[in-house]
């Protein structure tokens, strides 16, 4: 069997991976190259925190979007010239915010992040080689209701299995596990379950791994089109030739959903920014760090932290918006002491944004032989592997796994009125 996988950021190598593990033929396309800056996978956090990966519409986030709508400060934002083309799907994404259909989407992502941390070790044993730190995660507030109800919105998955604190910790008792805080924060709690990547390591290693492996990566090879014969594609057409297969999967993080659609195939998914950059701490965390007042963790990478934060929707534009890091900068500043006062490497990437916040893999839509492995929002360092390891299970099966009923691209309802309960 040969698949052709398009994409090579975090989803797309772990769907090529686990495709030849199971002996199948493999050819990546990729309109860059494998850990290229302007992946989402190069410069985000890279935790790997299945305890904290519930969806992003949430009861209440309605009424502080409108608020963030006209600030560009704002840790959530949207840029007014781009609001024309992003009402239906704003419209949609607030369908989605009330108890009911958080609660579910917890529930599918707590099942689909069950053997995250299992694959990761199971691939550091297969000699893929990257930059890992499995030190858990320190949430730090300024004030201990806000800590509460950062431990709160973490309760839907202790039902599922996932070990969390029964309490927040005090000023005192925080500081002890982390020395790094300053007298800033006041309260906090400690979660173990969590690791952090350095992700352009991580892509990098993969992308090594699988040359080893003897999967073939086509890089700046943009794709544009298809060959499409009775329900199924023949070939996918690149700026560097034809490429066949027996099967495809797309599997190209926000582009997806323009990829998809030169197949005629809808998803309801907007590119989401956020924004990061590294600084020079004077007492390095032993932790990650999710400052959860200004809404940035932090992510120790030996000599040096990143902070990352901010979901900007303005399309599918990577520049920088000075305004909004330099706030973030500030924010940051205000609780990690620095040893140079400025910030290295600003950076932007975009995360797929489905409008119920979880991902999309599947069949897609009326083609028996491609498939779509994206939506993984702020997710993907999370589940690219245990979804990459089930689609890779469906496509040599050709078996939708119950895991992945949450997640079919049909789920999405044409009319707002008419959606229906999961």
């Amino acid at each position: 069997m040969k698949v052709t996988v398009v994409g090579a950021g975090i989803a797309g190598l772990c769907c090529a991976y686990y495709l030849r593990k199971r002996d199948v033929e493999v050819t990546i396309l990729d309109s860059a190259h494998v850990g290229a800056r302007s992946a989402s996978s190069w410069g985000n956090g890279g935790w790997i925190a299945p305890a904290q990966a519930g969806p992003l519409p949430e009861a209440g986030l309605t009424v502080y979007g409108l608020r963030a709508l006209v600030r560009a400060d704002s840790a959530l934002y949207f840029r007014p010239s781009y609001l024309p083309h992003l009402t239906p799907w704003l419209l949609r994404f607030w369908t989605y915010c009330n108890q009911r259909d958080y609660d579910s989407g917890t529930a599918a992502l707590a099942a689909l992040g069950k053997r995250s941390f299992q694959l990761v070790d199971e691939m550091v044993d297969d000699g893929v080689e990257f930059d890992l730190w499995k030190l858990g995660m320190v949430c730090a507030t300024s004030k201990p209701e806000e800590a509460r109800k950062v431990l709160r919105s973490l309760e839907g998955m202790r039902k599922h299995g996932y070990d969390l604190p029964d309490d927040i910790l005090g000023e005192d008792e925080i500081k002890a596990i982390e020395p790094s805080l300053n007298d800033r924060v006041k309260a906090g709690f400690h979660l173990e379950g969590q690791w952090n990547v350095k992700a352009d390591t991580m892509t990098v290693g993969l992308g090594s791994k699988l040359r080893e492996m003897g999967v073939e990566i086509v890089e700046e090879a943009e794709v544009t089109g298809f060959d499409r014969t009775d329900g199924a594609v023949r070939a996918a057409h690149t700026t560097k030739g034809d490429v066949t297969a027996d099967a495809f999967v797309l599997a190209a993080g926000s582009w997806t959903a323009p990829l998809a659609r030169k197949l005629g195939v809808s998803i309801p998914m907007e590119p989401g920014k956020g924004y990061s950059f590294l600084l020079r701490p004077k007492v390095m965390p032993r932790h990650g760090i999710l400052f959860a007042d200004i809404h940035a963790g932090v992510t120790p990478l030996g000599d040096r932290i990143r902070i990352g934060g901010t979901m900007e929707f303005s399309g599918y534009d990577l520049s920088i918006d000075e305004r909004r890091i330099s706030n973030l900068f500030r924010l940051a500043s205000d609780y990690v002491e620095l040893e140079t006062p400025d910030y290295e490497e600003p950076w932007a990437g975009l995360r797929p944004m489905t409008v119920d916040g979880l991902p999309v893999l599947d069949w897609a839509g009326p083609y028996r032989n491609t498939y779509v492995a994206t939506g993984y929002s702020m997710l993907g360092m999370t589940l690219s592997e245990p979804g990459g390891e089930a689609l890779a299970e469906m496509i040599t099966t050709g078996r939708r796994p119950e895991l992945f009923e949450p997640f079919r691209i049909d789920r999405f309802p044409r009319l707002i009125a008419r959606r229906p309960a999961r």
